[in-house]
């Protein structure tokens, strides 16, 4: 294994996991892993200790996916994968990184991923849905020319998939969430309108065989695919209906953008305080890397407003609502920091927008006291004292009520 961990590529990005040299290192690391008596957790147990995190990245990603590979492989009944892609903004990380510094060639590579998933288990049915969240820029058309292109039976048979949100608003689409708008509009989509569409889309399809587990998932390569695995196995062993992927848990593999790590510290306590059986729960709700089987999103997908960021909280707090089982899992994240759209002036939403559509879940779904008084008060403020919390957030979120902004 030390031998391993030093023969790893170094990864400083999401992209250097999809790199031929990567590749060529994960078949070695899945080969020496097929060939071990000891299970997974006693595997990056010892290898959490023998060799510095940042060393030992590469081997831990590896063998999360030759985990994952072990769960896909014992499938024995047929199901149905289908993975979401929303898109805005998302053109060069679709492209080649040698016709653009920030490409990732990503839809390519999840579309090949779910390809060998297919290889490794003939009982495994898998599915790309792109998304259109109205990007400018043109992402959903890149998206389709691609997968037309390099795709084009996975596109005629509708494993591969495309929608389109402004679209679905103007034809009045019987799949559309409930009183969504244009970006102008009042219920417009930051993402979250998008992949509520796209599990409305699979729950409607009929071209489902076996088990249903539809997979919310981020446009970029932060989170390697080949990781869907990790998500079932709760699913399988019938203990969850619900799989949150977790960057913060103990066998987790994390390399985070320094500026993402600082931005949401004092968020994340204000929506544990306001969400408090699902802080118990799960401490990661942002990551887009979710497995739900369908029964679990038919209970709850009507329960569903938030358009926005907050609609991955949204999705876990209507399970914990509606007593669909939620578990959570440990997976690898490497950050794709470069060509993000929600940092610096690219911000899309803000973080005070964000607290008040997390403060009207906490209403509705009566998670809190009504009378809370930081409920109140951050229901009550506008950007602009906001911006002061921000630039000198107090240690404890209860100390907002003592300070005058």
């Amino acid at each position: 294994m030390k031998s391993l961990i030093q023969k790893a590529p170094p990864i400083t990005e999401a992209y250097d996991t999809s790199t031929p040299a990567f590749q060529e290192y994960l078949g070695e690391v899945i080969a020496w892993f097929d060939n071990q008596d000891r299970v997974y957790a006693l595997i990056d147990a010892e290898a959490r200790m023998v060799a510095p995190a940042q060393k030992m990245l590469g081997f831990r990603l590896a063998l999360k996916i030759a985990e994952s590979y072990r769960i896909l492989r014992a499938i024995n009944e047929p199901m149905t994968i289908t993975l979401l892609n929303p898109v805005y903004k998302e053109t060069a990380r679709m492209q080649r990184r040698e016709n653009h510094p920030h490409g990732e060639d990503s839809i390519r590579f999840k579309m090949d991923a779910l390809v060998h998933f297919e290889a490794l288990n003939p009982k495994l049915s898998c599915r790309l849905f792109v998304i259109d969240d109205s990007c400018p820029h043109f992402s959903g058309e890149t998206a389709q020319a691609i997968l037309r292109q390099d795709f084009p039976e996975a596109v005629a048979t509708g494993k591969a998939r495309f929608y389109f949100l402004s679209k679905a608003i103007d034809d009045n689409d019987p799949d559309l969430p409930p009183g969504m708008t244009h970006k102008g509009g009042p219920n417009r989509s930051v993402k979250g309108g998008a992949v509520l569409l796209g599990i409305r889309k699979a729950l409607a399809d009929s071209m489902v065989t076996g088990e249903h587990i539809i997979i919310d998932n981020d446009a970029d390569l932060s989170i390697h695919p080949g990781q869907i695995g990790l998500l079932l196995e709760p699913i399988l062993q019938g203990r969850a209906e619900a799989v949150a992927g977790s960057r913060r848990e103990q066998d987790s593999v994390a390399l985070i953008g320094g500026s993402r790590n600082a931005r949401g510290h004092f968020f994340i306590k204000i929506w544990q305080h306001l969400l408090p059986e699902l802080s118990k729960q799960i401490v990661d709700t942002n990551r887009a890397f979710k497995a739900f089987k369908s029964s679990g999103l038919r209970r709850i997908i009507d329960h569903l407003s938030v358009y926005t960021f907050p609609y991955q909280i949204e999705l876990l707090q209507a399970c914990i609502s509606e007593s669909v089982p939620l578990e959570k899992r440990g997976i690898a994240y490497i950050d794709s920091e470069a060509a993000s759209t929600q940092q610096g002036d690219a911000i899309t939403e803000t973080y005070l927008q964000q607290i008040h559509q997390i403060a009207y879940i906490a209403r509705r779904y009566q998670t809190i006291d009504p009378s809370d008084p930081l409920l109140n008060f951050l229901e009550s403020i506008g950007e602009e004292t906001w911006k002061k919390i921000e630039i000198n957030p107090p240690k404890r979120i209860e100390d907002l009520l003592i300070k005058s902004w």
